[in-house]
């Protein structure tokens, strides 16, 4: 009676222990719906790519993190030379690991991560890990801003890759964490990031004109920041009046219909430490290039965890997909048609997959005149965008210099006019 309707299968699949009988309702539930969770889930417990002690109560929601306590001990990896037995970093300029000390180098493999099969959003959302926040057992918090970040076992001379404070504790190790699945390779050595940075104050018609001169002890840390990135289908239900009449005699007639929406590489920023909004000035990245992520890639290299899950993630893009439908929505629906009232209904959301991403990033701080500025440079692309002071006095000079320039223009407009006899005093 109601083909469409995946609960009677669902419920089916409750009354019998035979998998292959389960697998037939849970498959007829899924072409009734192709978008039902719980079918989907049910496939793939049945497959074994999901276990069902990973799952959440339902109901459970998400739990407050536990404290975290420092530890005596760590068994974190260390990426040491085979040699010397010397400290390793990977290189960005020959994308080799090479030694500190003795000069060996090893080349990494790269795979391009567009070959790795993203993460199926439906498989990781029900888990713990997709809820709590991630406590590496590589991990690292700022005791002063709080921050999380990756590094290699045993290193001396730490600090936070994001305020600088050399102040970092241990954390508890915890199995509730999502791994990266790739990562976008620093391009952005310092001296050409203190290039950049030089170049981007001085421009600017209202930047003072000793911005340079009294900054020259700006701090520049690099570090991976994690980033979501989900793609999928969106189905957004929609209904409007559309007048099958004229101007003269408008005759407004009922429409509805459903908008399909194909997104790929949606960007969600993963920690708190940069905004939105910052995100957005040093974008786009080369999310093209990225490539799998393979741990060799951080020698050398601090990475933040995220403490943004995965749960508020994808809450976050799917509002940014929303939001951009909507925008175009009046322009797509009956193009070339008036219409009036339109207005959207029930969403639905399918074939959702994610990926875990570290991207590289230099954050800067300077001081001037008493005030700190702080400022992002895209690891990839060199991108910069920040805060900037202005110089009142030059602000207002230009603004009156523009005043000027539009009266004259005027007045030179209204004597030519007059002298032209198009204007009678």
């Amino acid at each position: 009676m109601q083909p469409n309707d995946a609960r009677p299968w669902l419920w089916l699949t409750e009354t019998t222990t035979d998998p292959a009988e389960k697998r037939q309702y849970l498959e007829s539930a899924v072409a009734a719906e192709p978008h039902n969770m719980a079918a989907r889930r049910g496939l793939a417990l049945l497959a074994g790519k999901l276990r069902q002690d990973e799952l959440l109560p339902l109901g459970a929601g998400i739990q407050p993190r536990r404290e975290q306590s420092p530890l005596d001990a760590h068994t974190e990896q260390r990426f040491v030379c085979p040699k010397c037995g010397g400290q390793v970093e990977f290189d960005i300029h020959t994308q080799k690991v090479a030694c500190l000390y003795c000069g060996f180098t090893q080349e990494i493999e790269p795979q391009r991560a567009a070959g790795v099969s993203e993460q199926v959003l439906d498989f990781v959302l029900p888990t713990a890990r997709g809820h709590h926040w991630a406590e590496s057992q590589h991990y690292l918090r700022c005791a002063s801003c709080g921050a999380g970040s990756l590094w290699e076992a045993c290193q001396s001379a730490l600090s936070c890759p994001y305020c600088g404070s050399n102040q970092l504790i241990e954390s508890e190790e915890t199995a509730n964490l999502v791994d990266p699945h790739a990562i976008g390779l620093m391009e952005v050595d310092e001296h050409k990031a203190r290039q950049l940075v030089e170049d981007w104050l001085g421009k600017g018609w209202f930047s003072p004109d000793d911005l340079i001169s009294s900054t020259r002890k700006t701090t520049l840390r690099p570090a991976y920041y994690p980033f979501w990135t989900f793609d999928g289908t969106l189905e957004l239900h929609w209904r409007c009046e559309v007048n099958e009449g004229d101007s003269d005699a408008p005759n407004w007639v009922a429409r509805s219909g459903v908008e399909y929406r194909l997104f790929d590489d949606i960007l969600i920023n993963g920690n708190r430490a940069i905004s939105a909004k910052e995100v957005k000035a040093i974008s786009p990245f080369k999310l093209k290039d990225i490539v799998e992520f393979q741990p060799q890639y951080l020698a050398g290299w601090p990475a933040l965890t995220y403490d943004i899950p995965l749960a508020q993630a994808t809450l976050d893009g799917r509002e940014q997909v929303i939001r951009e439908v909507r925008r175009s929505l009046h322009r797509r629906v009956l193009p070339g048609k008036e219409k009036r009232n339109l207005t959207t209904g029930a969403v639905n959301w399918s074939g959702m997959t994610f990926n875990y991403v570290l991207l590289p990033l230099w954050v800067g701080r300077y001081r001037y005149k008493g005030q700190d500025f702080t400022f992002w440079i895209n690891g990839q692309t060199g991108e910069i965008g920040g805060d900037k002071p202005r110089d009142r006095l030059k602000a207002a000079a230009i603004i009156a210099s523009i005043l000027l320039t539009i009266v004259a223009v005027i007045a030179f407009l209204l004597v030519l006019a007059a002298e032209m006899g198009w204007l009678t005093f």
